[in-house]
């Protein structure tokens, strides 16, 4: 990953800084604003809470939650959502519920703009007065899930609540004018969804100003760009783990020495002298000034189902042949500003260019010449300040097996997705991010079972940026609930699939490099819920053969015009003039090749005079590109 990667962020969002700016100054969010008509009824002083932990269901709950849609939590508080409440029942004792606690992120946890006055992503987020909640629970086998609206709005029909992804197809059940009932199948892999009530759904739309246009909530004179809930709903379904997975992903007592965090103020990692670090259910705090720097003999974090811990972790030795971070429990970057920087003192980053390097991750590691793998499974990732996973160091050495990761509360600028290097793997996750969402910039990479809701900046796949040597990636099974990507000029990093422009120049045509190759790639089950604004963009710096997009389905173009809706397929030079070369899939097979492509039910076919740039299909690829890609309709 380049160091200075920050630096084509800043050129790409300048481009399109109008298009989110909301004001200099520090905005309330909505709910403060008092544009929210429905506001959370507050809880029964006298209800019990009561939780499972059984060989078969496992909720937990905090005593610290607090109901706060407005502003920053205390040190030991959790933030409870103010909008929704769960329980959970197994399905062979439907009259016996436990309670789930429902979690809440708000934008820029409520701080405002510390330390800054630049745009930081967030703004329409916090104009619009959007939420993510989230319940996350363990479970062995079928369970009832009862979602209630706690702001007073009702509905009538079970029908009038959705659950995204659309083909999971869950049964519900109206329970009363605030509840609905979701029965869940147990699933080895868990399930990860959205539970969407009509009376919460609003529209964003662009106002076409200036070059990239700005998004509101104003429909008048405006044009649609998506639909989503303002307080959204999430919930994680998660297998309970036994057997041999459970050795393996929880730590025992013959695992290594452990050092149990108290819980409270935890500013003493940097000099444990123990293997392991276990959070157990609680409440956990690093402060806006602090980040773990883990020694060398650290190789494991593990936060328990109900742990929830305030801060980041940094592994900055590379001696370990294999780290874990794993557990259902939370880890949450809300305590820190954006762009916090170590190098000054955790306030944003001031005068530098960018603070690649230098600012918090959540998860930073550092990787040798000898082979290093890690497992990562389970953990929660809440309100990243940057990007939310990095690794330094020699890229080709290091492996991740990823399971059950969750991504919640992306609300800034280059809260990316998980980056996988060569030979890992990833399953069963669910990614709310602000930026390029899953990174292919490796080879023998096998991504499987993504659930995606998609902020405004960059794209959701990404393998570009600067030319590359990848080879066999398969990607299956990818979901793309929501998202809110509204640019009605032409970028170079946006839509569904994206080979993005050189970062140091993105306007540049002659930054390619004949001698690298992109090859053996393959896309199957795409699914892009509701309206999105482009398919593809590849604007191509390496060779690149044998790209396979199978079953794309997008159910609709948003509402701009189709000049900005604009697929494409480019082949850039080096500075010499030599083009990179696309495979030729007319006669060998091995370029860019579509197996049923579809707009609104719609297959796109070549053949079928329906692929065109001004056509439902969007492909407004060059011509000199003509027999290196094919769109058609395979037998069922």
């Amino acid at each position: 990953m380049p160091r200075a990667r920050l630096q084509r962020l800043a050129r790409t969002l300048a481009a399109g800084a109008t298009a989110l700016l909301i004001g200099a100054g520090t905005a309330l969010p909505a709910h403060a604003a008092g544009l929210d008509t429905a506001a959370p009824k507050p809880a029964p002083a006298s209800t019990k809470i009561t939780t499972a932990d059984t060989d078969d269901l496992h909720t937990w709950w905090h005593d610290n939650g607090v109901f706060n849609a407005t502003g920053p939590t205390s040190n030991d508080e959790v933030r409870r959502s103010s909008f929704y409440d769960v329980k959970v029942a197994e399905a062979a004792k439907p009259d016996k519920s436990y309670d789930s606690f429902a979690y809440m992120s708000i934008p820029r946890s409520g701080k405002g703009k510390v330390g800054y006055t630049e745009e930081d992503g967030a703004e329409f987020a916090s104009q619009a007065g959007l939420s993510m909640s989230w319940s996350s629970f363990e479970y062995a086998k079928d369970v009832w899930v009862d979602v209630t609206l706690r702001t007073g709005q009702k509905i009538t029909s079970a029908d009038q609540v959705q659950i995204k992804p659309s083909s999971y197809n869950f049964q519900k059940q109206l329970v009363d004018g605030d509840t609905v009932r979701v029965k869940v199948p147990y699933s080895d892999a868990g399930y990860r969804f959205s539970v969407e009530f009509a009376p919460q759904l609003y529209t964003a739309y662009n106002d076409m100003s200036g070059d990239s246009g700005k998004l509101t909530t104003s429909a008048a004179g405006n044009r649609a760009i998506h639909t989503e809930p303002r307080n959204s709903m999430m919930i994680f379904a998660e297998p309970k783990l036994s057997g041999a997975g459970k050795d393996r992903l929880v730590p025992k007592p013959t695992s290594g020495t452990t050092y149990y965090p108290k819980q409270g103020a935890v500013t003493n990692l940097d000099s444990i002298t123990e293997e392991i670090v276990y959070f157990r259910p609680g409440t956990y705090y690093m402060g806006s000034d602090y980040r773990a720097m883990l020694p060398a003999n650290v190789k494991w974090v593990y936060l328990a189902p109900g742990a929830y811990v305030k801060g980041a972790f940094r592994f900055p030795h590379d001696n370990q042949p294999l780290y874990k971070v794993t557990g259902y429990g939370v880890l949450s970057g809300e305590q820190y500003v954006y762009e916090a920087d170590t190098n000054n003192n955790y306030n944003h980053l001031s005068g530098a260019s960018n603070c690649h390097a230098t600012c918090v991750k959540m998860l930073q590691f550092a990787s040798s010449d000898a082979e290093q793998h890690l497992d990562l499974q389970g953990v929660t990732i809440n309100e990243p300040p940057y990007y939310s996973f990095v690794v330094y160091g020699n890229e080709q050495t290091f492996h991740m097996q990823v399971q059950n990761y969750k991504q919640v509360g992306s609300w800034y600028w280059q809260t990316d997705g998980i980056e996988l290097y060569n030979g890992s793997t990833m399953k069963n996750t669910f990614f709310h991010a602000n930026d390029d969402v899953l990174k292919l910039y490796h080879s023998d990479v096998t991504i499987d079972n993504t659930v995606i809701w998609k902020n405004e900046n960059g794209p959701v796949i990404q393998w570009g940026w600067t030319p590359r040597t990848i080879d066999n990636v398969k990607v299956s099974n990818t979901t793309v609930i929501h998202n809110r990507m509204y640019w009605k000029d032409v970028k170079y990093n946006t839509c569904i699939l994206n080979s993005s422009s050189h970062w140091m120049d993105m306007g540049a045509t002659n930054t390619a490099d004949p001698a690298t190759t992109v090859k053996n790639i393959s896309f199957d089950n795409i699914t892009v819920e509701g309206m999105t604004n482009c398919a593809i963009r590849d604007y191509a710096l390496s060779n690149t053969e044998n790209i396979d997009i199978k079953n794309l389905r997008i159910d609709a173009w948003n509402g701009l015009d189709w000049t900005s809706q604009v697929s494409h397929l480019k082949r850039y030079t080096n500075a010499a003039g030599e083009k990179v070369s696309i495979g030729n899939e007319t006669t060998d097979g091995n370029g860019l090749n579509f197996e049923n492509y579809s707009v609104g039910g719609q297959t796109i076919e070549k053949t079928a005079n329906n692929w065109a740039d001004n056509q439902l299909g969007r492909l407004g690829f060059d011509g000199d590109n003509w027999d290196s890609w094919n769109a058609w309709k395979s037998s069922p």
